[in-house]
């Protein structure tokens, strides 16, 4: 699934990583979180009184906003990921945790202590 630009007048259908900063798209150079933004669904499809099942896929949709092409995350910004981690299988965490380019320990750290070459993902 692409992940179109949420910008108005922006006609990027599909967002792709810069070269030098991965968070900001080389076609239309506007920023992660307005492509991000596009997988977020803003519908609740529960009753307010009731608890909201969390799910893995919507906690990496929310991650990857926090995380991805970045190396370091604001304390209160952590809280909220780690509240929803807590509702989540280990593996589910760790595979999240992997796919945005972080290790278990760097996350539990709140940076990563060595950056790498991270290859640049393309999402389609």
């Amino acid at each position: 699934m692409a992940i179109r630009c949420t910008l108005v007048n922006c006609t990027c259908e599909c967002f792709q990583p810069g070269k030098i900063n991965l968070r900001t798209c080389d076609h239309c150079k506007h920023g992660w979180v307005a492509h991000a933004l596009d997988k977020l669904s803003t519908q609740h499809l529960y009753h307010p009184t009731q608890v909201e099942i969390v799910q893995s896929n919507v906690v990496f949709d929310i991650s990857s906003l926090m995380l991805y092409g970045t190396q370091a995350v604001p304390v209160r910004l952590k809280i909220l990921l780690d509240r929803l981690f807590s509702v989540l299988k280990q593996e589910e965490v760790l595979h999240i945790l992997h796919g945005l380019g972080w290790t278990l320990r760097d996350y539990v750290r709140g940076y990563i202590l060595q950056v790498g070459s991270m290859p640049p993902k393309t999402f389609t």
